[in-house]
């Protein structure tokens, strides 16, 4: 082994063992109701055509706190704010960013939450080191009413919400 070649071997070493790969998975939390699904699974057809691979969960909103606290996921766009989230905000928040409300239309399921009530954002606050390119992507998505209503009809028609979720960026690519 030349010499070059052993110090780019310890080089290699010395950035992965001081967590300087960067990250490739991203774990999104999603709520159980199909908008919120459909939005993750929205969320995760723009990681994945990124190049990040992307599992998505379902979980209650406590859960959804809780486990992006702990670091057990990466980001949440289904955090119900402010009402419904006003138990957990005092508790968890230092360690996240809220990213925003990503749902620009009106609300699809009257009743559900607290009327003043949008869909947000939040990431892990490490993510800003780990992945800022899908900390990046995260902050920039917003959904209108008729994309996540296409979503939902495209899921009923495949039964399938990620495939429907692709197809969705593909026609949103293909009239960019």
């Amino acid at each position: 082994m030349t010499r070059m070649a052993r110090l780019g071997a310890v080089l290699a070493l010395l950035l992965s063992a001081c967590g300087g790969e960067p990250q490739q998975e991203i774990r999104l939390l999603s709520g159980e109701s199909r908008q919120e699904l459909a939005s993750s699974h929205m969320a995760a057809a723009v990681l994945e055509r990124a190049g990040f691979e992307v599992t998505v969960a379902s979980a209650n909103l406590g859960q959804r706190w809780q486990r992006l606290w702990a670091g057990e996921a990466d980001a949440s766009l289904s955090i119900w704010m402010p009402e419904a989230s006003a138990p957990f905000v005092e508790r968890f928040f230092e360690r996240l960013h809220d990213l925003g409300p990503n749902y620009l239309g009106p609300r699809l399921e009257e009743g559900e939450w607290p009327e003043g009530d949008r869909p947000h954002t939040l990431a892990r606050r490490a993510l800003e080191q780990g992945a800022p390119g899908a900390l990046e992507l995260l902050a920039g998505m917003r959904w209108q009413r008729e994309e996540l209503e296409w979503v939902l009809a495209e899921w009923q028609a495949t039964g399938d919400p990620a495939r429907a979720a692709r197809a969705w960026l593909a026609r949103k690519e293909g009239a960019d």
